[in-house]
């Protein structure tokens, strides 16, 4: 239930943020509001929910006449003594029991009535305070409830040349079993954080969230056709949901924000694999640490129970063939050879206690030693960052998040505010995450359209966490091929560089 309590806040803020509208006051008897362009909107369909004329509206804004598109800001003329009046109306009030998955914005949706009244009759009712089971009072005008004689049939929209219909909203569907686990929560929220940035630069967006507790869940969506005319989907979370969703058809582009697959076969759509390939990662890493290292004795550590990485294996027989010095060391167990200067470190694998253990066994042997690690290490916490530090230590990783850095600190507090609770220290960070892959996706989108991937190379590379560069991985496949290596320096200072 705290997973729905949890979502609710999300939406709501999701829809306030890309719904607000602005409003002015003029120095006359009228008053002006400015008003968001919204997909399929027209002129004349503005001009009947303002009870303005369209040839005011044309008045304020007579570049409207020739074509409007999403997010287009229009003036409209609203008498103010009618504006009064309405507001003046007596109302009565129904009783609405909460359930779960509900936010404030869709119910005043569901009742037709303004969020802002909703709120009103509400006091102390936010969208942080809405539990399941609250009973909510819904303003409902007397008009309303009083029986009437059966409307007349209202005019049909006038055909014009003029009267543009608004269709520039990119189209995004997630899902994610958002009830389920605490990381997928955080990406979401991260996702929306990344959504209302590009809301500030007018980028209009269309977001459909689905819970996906099950894989038998997320097919029955499939098959009622929730991904037609989608322009991106993001989710899945394992092979069976990626392969039904890649095998999907409607949709325009299916980013997989974290699993590795291979072997996909898209139906109709492209498939973008958001996380580099741990093997091509590591076959790019080799040679830069052969480079960097050389002259150096390479110094292995283990302990009995490690299990070698990749990385690992891939480095010893390419150390052998350049000719540099490398041995193989027990940590943890007692005496311990000396390590000697002119040394790097490399633990076979990216455990903790072993990355723990070979810190301890470097102990104050640290002149002339370096280490070497995993993208993990990112998440072992303070202290152990402060013994990379000293250390001068290099990491590899398709992710990196540096929460000094000017643009990282604004996100965290950003997302504080937002949404009442710090980010985990997960490796990746799942909210950063989602704001990266929000940001990238659908401003790529945004600005060239079904073709972005042709233009991957021209598209910002600002991730907070998160770089991207793709190139084809198959038919109609893509993979970000984007990784870093990050140093601790022992300034103190962290330098990451992108290849």
């Amino acid at each position: 239930m705290a997973g729905f309590r949890r979502l609710s806040i999300a939406l709501v803020i999701c829809a306030l943020t890309l719904s607000l509208s602005i409003e002015t006051w003029a120095q006359t008897p009228k008053r002006i509001r400015e008003h968001e362009v919204q997909r399929e909107e027209t002129v004349y369909s503005i001009a009947r929910r303002y009870n303005a004329s369209i040839e005011k509206i044309y008045e304020l804004n007579p570049w409207a006449k020739k074509q409007i598109k999403v997010g287009d800001k229009l003036l409209i003329p609203t008498d103010s003594s009618a504006q009064q009046t309405s507001r003046s109306t007596p109302t009565k009030t129904t009783r609405h029991k909460v359930e779960g998955g509900e936010t404030l914005y869709r119910i005043s949706k569901i009742y037709g009535v303004e969020l802002a009244d909703l709120l009103r009759a509400n006091p102390g009712v936010t969208t942080s305070s809405l539990k399941v089971g609250m009973e909510l009072l819904i303003p409902v005008s007397k008009a309303e409830v009083t029986p009437t004689a059966p409307k007349a049939k209202e005019p049909e929209e006038p055909s014009s040349p003029t009267n543009q219909v608004a269709t520039a909203q990119t189209r995004v569907l997630m899902l994610l079993p958002l009830t389920k686990d605490r990381k997928f929560i955080e990406f979401y929220e991260g996702f929306l954080l990344g959504m209302y940035d590009l809301k500030k630069s007018g980028i209009s967006i269309q977001l459909t969230t689905l819970d996906i507790p099950s894989d038998n869940t997320l097919l029955s969506y499939i098959s009622s056709g929730k991904f037609v005319d989608q322009d991106i989907v993001i989710g899945g979370v394992n092979d069976v949901q990626i392969r039904a969703i890649a095998d999907a058809s409607g949709y325009n582009h299916y980013i997989v924000p974290f699993s590795r697959i291979d072997n996909l076969t898209p139906h109709s759509g492209n498939v973008i694999l958001a996380n580099a390939q741990s093997s091509y990662i590591i076959e790019r890493v080799v040679p830069f640490f052969l480079q960097r290292y050389k002259g150096r004795e390479v110094v292995f550590t283990r302990r009995r129970t490690d299990t070698e990485e990749p990385f690992v294996t891939q480095l010893r027989p390419a150390l052998q063939k350049a000719g540099i010095t490398m041995r193989t060391i027990e940590v943890g167990s007692g005496s311990m050879p000396s390590i000697g200067s002119n040394t790097v470190v490399v633990p076979i694998s990216a455990d903790r206690n072993l990355a723990l253990a070979t810190v301890a066994a470097i102990g104050t042997q640290s002149t002339g030693v370096t280490l070497f690690g995993y993208p993990q290490w990112q998440s072992y916490g303070g202290q152990f960052q402060q013994s990379l530090h000293r250390l001068n230590t290099t990491i590899y990783s398709s992710f990196f998040f540096d929460p000094t850095m000017p643009e990282a600190k604004d996100f965290l507090t950003q997302y504080n505010t937002w949404f009442g609770h710090k980010i985990s220290n997960t490796y990746p960070k799942y909210s950063v995450l989602g704001y990266d892959i929000a940001r990238y996706f659908i401003r790529a989108y945004a600005a060239h359209g079904k073709g972005f991937i042709s233009s991957s190379s021209t598209l910002p590379h600002d991730g907070l966490q998160l770089d991207f560069q793709l190139q084809p991985h198959g038919s109609r496949v893509y993979s970000n091929t984007r990784f870093y290596l990050v140093t601790y320096t022992s300034s103190g200072s962290i330098l990451r560089e992108s290849f």
